[in-house]
């Protein structure tokens, strides 16, 4: 896999990007995001699409709008890839956003996306193989994380298809003092690398879903 480099066609994300969320109103934060972050968002997803998707399967990007907040800043913000035009929430989705202090990178089956029952089938083999060092995590609200091991890996399954609220997510963050923003280059390499490596469990997961909306 030979990842994007030219400077044209790459977002440059750096510490810089953490000041969107010093603004203390929702006004001035959502003019920051907007003017620095969305930005940044549409740059990736032309490289990101590329990666996630097949020549059956369409992928959509869908850059947070919060278009429901009225009063409070958003804590974080994000670009998320679905393979609906109209949104991502009910399917399994990757999705690439900022908190304050990190970078995150999420393949994220949220609470929504439960009307498919064994949504998680055949998934824990494939995250046993990957490569390197993931994390995981059960609600996309929370900054809370777990190092993916095979322990962690089963009851993050067994969490989601047991309790009521639960997530399930896989991937990386990147804390706003890791040297790696020290060389955006390589911050960028680092997200597509594993972009690719967590594309196939994503089609495995929409799998799932077809298999189950064929079945209705």
């Amino acid at each position: 896999m030979i990842f994007c480099k030219e400077r044209g066609e790459r977002p440059v994300f750096t510490q810089a990007d953490f000041e969107a969320f010093a603004a203390p109103t929702l006004e001035a934060r959502m003019a920051l995001i907007r003017a620095r972050l969305d930005p940044k968002f549409a740059k990736a997803a032309k490289t990101i699409v590329p990666l996630l998707q097949t020549s059956s399967r369409p992928i959509f990007a869908h850059i947070a709008k919060h278009q429901r907040r009225h009063k409070n800043p958003p804590p974080n913000t994000w670009v998320a890839f679905s393979t609906s035009r109209r949104g991502y929430k009910m399917l399994p989705h990757l999705e690439l956003g900022f908190w304050n202090d990190r970078l995150f990178l999420w393949l994220s089956c949220l609470r929504e996306s439960k009307t498919v029952p064994q949504l998680l089938a055949g998934v824990e083999p494939m995250i046993e193989k990957l490569s390197g060092q993931w994390l995981m995590a059960d609600d996309h609200t929370n900054k809370a994380t777990v190092t993916l091991n095979p322990l962690a890996l089963k009851q993050k399954i067994t969490q989601f298809d047991t309790i009521k609220n639960a997530e399930f997510l896989i991937g990386q963050v990147y804390l706003a003092e890791d040297p790696i923003w020290t060389t955006p280059d390589d911050l960028w390499e680092e997200i597509q690398r594993r972009v690719t490596l967590l594309a196939p469990i994503l089609n495995q997961l929409v799998q799932n879903v077809a298999a189950y909306q064929a079945k209705k």
